[in-house]
């Protein structure tokens, strides 16, 4: 099976290619200009991996909760790839990513800006609780010492992390893109892939900007 996978829900944006098992990736920090890396991270993937687009299975492509800009410019790609291709899109939480592949008691959390982090609990990669919009300090009240927090989120608000009795994954950083490949794949094999013009970005609240009014 090939997988293509794009996360750009926060500042560490990453491209993964997973092939009959084997994922090879792509990663950057950007603060702008993410959508002139996307496309020829794909091209350089594919052209080592020996296929081309019209090959793949499936695009899979974190869908939210992140920051607006780079969740539209990732969804945008991802969708326009998979249409291009002809395949479908596979949707996966930028939370449920990132924490898959951490046993235990887990804590995701990315930027919100604002004093606030978007922010879900996992017990061994499985959710559980809801994905939240909240202030750090009211994601952190009351809870157990003994878990581990990533996510750019997490580094942003170590010391209430810490303080809570909380550690720092080493991989805090990382948008575990290859992680959201293999996640693709599995959901892929279980018929959840998704016609590209019915994706969805999911936003946790309403953005910033407004439509002009006219008088």
């Amino acid at each position: 099976m090939k997988v293509l996978a794009l996360d750009t829900a926060g500042p560490v944006i990453g491209v993964a290619l997973r092939v009959d098992g084997v994922t090879e990736v792509r990663t950057s920090r950007v603060q702008r200009g993410s959508e002139g890396l996307l496309v020829p991270w794909v091209q350089e993937l594919c052209a080592e991996a020996g296929t081309t687009l019209s090959e793949l299975d499936a695009v899979a492509t974190a869908v939210g909760p992140g920051a607006f800009t780079g969740l539209r410019v990732g969804l945008a790609t991802a969708t326009g790839l998979a249409f291009g291709a002809g395949i479908p899109v596979v949707s996966v939480s930028s939370l449920a990513s990132r924490a898959a592949d951490h046993p235990g008691r887990v804590l995701c959390m990315l930027d919100a800006r604002k004093s606030r982090v978007y922010a879900q609990w996992f017990q061994d990669g499985v959710a559980s609780s809801d994905p939240v919009d909240w202030p750090p300090d009211q994601v952190l009240e009351g809870v157990a010492p003994g878990f581990v927090a990533t996510g750019e989120g997490a580094s942003v608000y170590r010391e209430l992390v810490v303080a809570a009795g909380g550690a720092l994954a080493e991989t805090w950083e990382s948008p575990a893109v290859d992680v959201l490949a293999r996640m693709g794949e599995e959901a892929f094999a279980r018929g959840e892939g998704t016609d590209p013009v019915l994706v969805r970005p999911v936003y946790l609240r309403a953005p910033d900007a407004r439509p002009p009014k006219f008088i």
